[in-house]
């Protein structure tokens, strides 16, 4: 079983998103676990880090991913994410 553990959390364009959009970032810790003669054996299966775009219709409304993008430091940093939804979700922003 994976264990994710949310370490960070952000949200980005607060004032420059459409009401109910969101933009969140999300830095998780992912623990592996195995159950082997009645006890766990637990070791680290890295970090993960994401930036989604959430919707909801209305203020009590449940919000729902519409994408995702799962960042890799060697390709792309939360800068070049960001600028990338920018351009490719126009229809978020105000």
């Amino acid at each position: 079983m994976v264990i994710q553990n949310l370490v960070s959390t952000k949200q980005y364009f607060e004032n420059e998103t459409k009401m109910n959009y969101f933009v969140v970032y999300e830095k998780s810790e992912k623990t592996k676990a195995l159950f082997k003669d009645k006890y766990i054996e637990e070791w680290n299966a890295g970090t993960e880090e994401l930036i989604h775009i959430f919707y909801a219709k209305s203020k009590s409304d449940s919000v729902r991913r519409l994408h995702s993008y799962k960042l890799n430091p060697e390709n792309m940093s939360i800068e070049d994410t960001l600028k990338t939804i920018q351009e490719e979700h126009k229809e978020i922003f105000k």
